[in-house]
């Protein structure tokens, strides 16, 4: 077995993104545009809440209480990932190998 290999073909964001947030492989069956990810991911939560909130201004409500929650994430998330990019470039830039 090629260990260099394997690493090599393990090399990629969504392995990565996998690694960092849960210690993990990404067992997704295959990558899809991010456009159709998050229509794929999202359909579900959306009907949901249509079932839930037949009215109008009740849907509106939750709807946007929902987008605020996901918004924090996105702006925590963002905000780690650059950091963890930016230490890994530190470290492949300024650090010597020990």
């Amino acid at each position: 077995m090629d260990y260099i290999k394997d690493a090599f073909g393990r090399m990629n964001l969504r392995q990565i993104r996998s690694f960092f947030l849960y210690g993990t492989d990404d067992f997704a069956e295959e990558a899809q545009p991010y456009r159709d990810t998050l229509k794929k991911e999202s359909d579900p939560i959306y009907k949901r809440l249509e079932s839930l909130y037949p009215d109008g201004p009740e849907l509106d409500k939750a709807t946007a209480d929902l987008s605020q929650a996901l918004t924090a994430y996105e702006y925590v998330y963002m905000e780690l990932g650059m950091k963890a990019g930016a230490r890994l470039l530190y470290q492949l830039l300024l650090t010597d190998d020990q």
